[in-house]
């Protein structure tokens, strides 16, 4: 991560959508090697796909605040601001909505009952593949349709994450501290 000097909000922008990028690629690649059997049962599917979108969430969310924590910095000419951590989720949830509507166009279009035909539209397919797999269980992603849940949680989702993030980084909230001052009994000695 750069310093928070020479930081701007496209690099941060920039860097959010690579995160998303990353979570989805662990994703993929993590579903294909421990779970590539439990991916062909439907329910087993879905329990994936909830994990996954809870590692998306956790990778979006952290980097976010990460970024409201250098936002915070005297010295760095960015300000914290909560419009900005919504807008990080936004700017993901428009790519997800764009590849969402690039998928169902090239099948609408361009798509035969034996799959895709061409390599510019197989390779639409893979990309958008990729870059949804963590919702792939819930997305019953068939012939370019998906289902209404999944259309929700990929907007949902990133807009929670960053939002969440950024609010969490800009207040000076550590889940982690909040999680074990309930665990542990503290000694009043």
């Amino acid at each position: 991560m750069k310093d928070s000097m020479k930081m701007s909000v496209t690099y941060q922008f920039v860097f959010l959508i690579l995160i998303q990028l990353a979570a989805s690629a662990v994703a993929l690649l993590f579903g294909i090697v421990a779970f590539g059997y439990f991916l062909t049962i439907n329910i087993a599917k879905q329990i994936v796909a909830a994990a996954f979108m809870i590692m998306n969430f956790a990778m979006l969310y952290i980097y976010s605040k990460k970024f409201a924590i250098l936002d915070n910095k005297p010295y760095t000419p960015l300000k914290p601001s909560v419009i900005k951590g919504i807008m990080f989720g936004a700017v993901i949830s428009i790519i997800n909505v764009l590849m969402l509507f690039a998928v169902s166009t090239v099948w609408k279009y361009w798509g035969e009952a034996t799959g895709v035909q061409n390599v510019i539209r197989t390779v639409v397919n893979a990309v958008v593949y990729i870059w949804t797999f963590p919702y792939e269980g819930i997305m019953n992603l068939e012939k370019g349709s998906f289902t209404i849940l999944s259309a929700i949680m990929v907007v949902i989702l990133p807009i929670g994450a960053t939002t969440a993030g950024y609010i969490a980084g800009k207040r000076h909230f550590e889940l982690a501290e909040k999680i074990d001052s309930l665990m542990y009994e503290k000694d009043e000695n």
